[in-house]
């Protein structure tokens, strides 16, 4: 059979636990920066699209040519018969206009290398974080790749109780509960590889969009009503509220819970020197709190820094970035 060699790109710092994912879908490859280049059957970018929950982008390889010439042969009618061109360090004197540019259809992307050029397809189209659920945002969300890498980076187990103390509108647990039903993240879009001409829709159909889960524990809280509110909607679009249990409750006053597990978060960043100064007194608060109701718990913040105040003991760092801001997820045990 046919082999392909696809490229699937994700957040930096996300490398390792995505070829780990891609392990686990019956795909090997070495993680490089910002992803992992796979081979596989023809088609293996469907399955990458549709099931991986921590890339961003699924690039086809299609070639590697020495001269513009050699571009202008290949044959890509099985892609489309019009491309949006995305070119980067190549010559544009040399190889501009070979290819035509149509804004708006299936992006062609020219990449230099020693050899000439390298030339991709993105099957993606909208960046895999558009799950198609989320259609509301809270004050600082963060894209559903990240928030399942970071559930990935923590080794959360779906028999596990999770609890997001700060869910806002409700990233974390959505993903979590996806995973732990078994939901392929993305079952509800559309990619850029229907329009190919070549697409079998028969066989892409033919694809599982769910797998054996299991009911998870999972609680997401918040000490904001309107953040709670937006999560409840997402989280009905995403066909797994009843999977949630969702409290309004102020993270630096937890109560304490029954059975310890993964308590997790995306925790505010200070940006200004007085924000910085009160995000310590918040951090020092929250870290009293868990220590309080959650010992025994194993822990996984995204945050920009001030772990210092926490009080916790971190026993692994992870640097990732998170909308351009270069942050860490820090892991340990309360």
């Amino acid at each position: 059979m046919q082999q392909e060699t696809v490229f699937v790109g994700t957040t930096p710092g996300l490398e390792g636990v995505l070829a780990e994912e891609l392990a686990e879908l019956g795909f090997e490859g070495e993680p490089t920066s910002g992803g992992v280049t796979i081979s596989g059957p023809q088609g293996s970018y469907r399955t990458v699209n549709l099931w991986s929950r921590v890339a961003s982008r699924v690039l086809l390889r299609v070639a590697e040519v020495p001269t513009p010439d050699s571009l202008r042969k290949l044959k890509l009618r099985d892609y489309g018969e019009a491309f949006e061109v995305d070119a980067f360090g190549i010559d544009p004197g040399k190889w501009g206009g070979v290819l035509p540019s149509t804004p708006g259809a299936v992006k062609l992307l020219l990449r230099g290398t020693k050899n000439g050029c390298q030339v991709s397809l993105d099957t993606s189209g909208e960046l895999l974080h558009f799950r198609g659920y989320r259609q509301e945002v809270g004050r600082a969300p963060m894209r559903e790749t990240l928030a399942a890498g970071v559930l990935r980076l923590a080794k959360w187990n779906p028999d596990e109780p999770l609890w997001d103390v700060m869910c806002g509108s409700g990233t974390l647990i959505i993903e979590a509960a996806e995973i732990a039903l078994g939901l392929a993240p993305g079952r509800n879009r559309k990619f850029a590889f229907e329009q190919f001409p070549s697409h079998d829709e028969k066989s892409w159909r033919a694809l599982p969009r769910e797998r054996s889960g299991k009911k998870p524990l999972i609680t997401g809280s918040d000490l904001n009503s309107g953040a709670l509110g937006t999560a409840r909607r997402n989280a009905k679009r995403a066909g797994v509220l009843e999977s949630l249990k969702l409290e309004r409750i102020d993270a630096t006053k937890l109560v304490a819970r029954e059975k310890a597990g993964l308590v997790i978060g995306n925790l505010p960043y200070g940006k200004r020197v007085g924000e910085r100064d009160e995000l310590g007194q918040l951090y020092r608060a929250l870290g009293k709190s868990l220590r309080a109701a959650c010992p025994g718990w194993y822990f996984g913040f995204l945050l920009e820094g001030g772990e210092e105040h926490l009080g916790l003991k971190i026993e692994e760092r992870h640097h990732v970035t998170n909308g351009g801001i270069g942050c860490q997820v820090v892991l340990g045990q309360i």
